[in-house]
């Protein structure tokens, strides 16, 4: 054997939004659980976010302000995600507030949910590749017991 050859399963996503590239891609390998924890806390502290953001605005009579804290909490979640994904991510990908409904949930909401489904798709499947390689593996090897 001169070289050993591997493949790394990294994956390079385009995001689109709208149909619209927006030059932005998530690179990551699909089947990292790493990467999952990673997106699984950034759920957890925009969640966090929300909630104290939440609490401020049930004791705020004053309309304008409320509408303040809903700004300081969507540079509070843009901060959160461009920290994982890279600086100015939001900027390029999020057009509206990332608390802003589409298709029944957050815009971020959308975004990260959707990786983590390519996540647990991903994981699902090498997991049964794996099973089936060790299998087939030591079925071979057997022999020389």
């Amino acid at each position: 054997m001169e070289e050993v050859k591997l493949t790394s399963g990294i994956r390079r996503l385009p995001v689109i939004v709208d149909g619209q590239d927006t030059g932005r891609v998530v690179v990551f390998n699909s089947a990292d659980q790493e990467f999952a924890e990673v997106l699984y806390a950034l759920v957890h502290r925009i969640g966090e976010i929300h909630k104290a953001k939440n609490e401020q605005r049930k004791v705020e009579p004053d309309i304008l302000k409320k509408f303040q804290i809903n700004r300081e909490e969507d540079q509070e979640m843009r901060a959160e995600v461009d920290t994982v994904f890279g600086e100015g991510f939001c900027a390029d990908v999020f057009q509206t507030r990332l608390f802003a409904l589409s298709d029944g949930m957050t815009v971020v909401e959308n975004f990260l949910f959707a990786l983590l489904d390519e996540l647990d798709e991903s994981i699902t499947e090498n997991m049964a590749k794996r099973d089936s390689k060790i299998h087939r593996y030591t079925e071979k090897y057997r022999k020389y017991r």
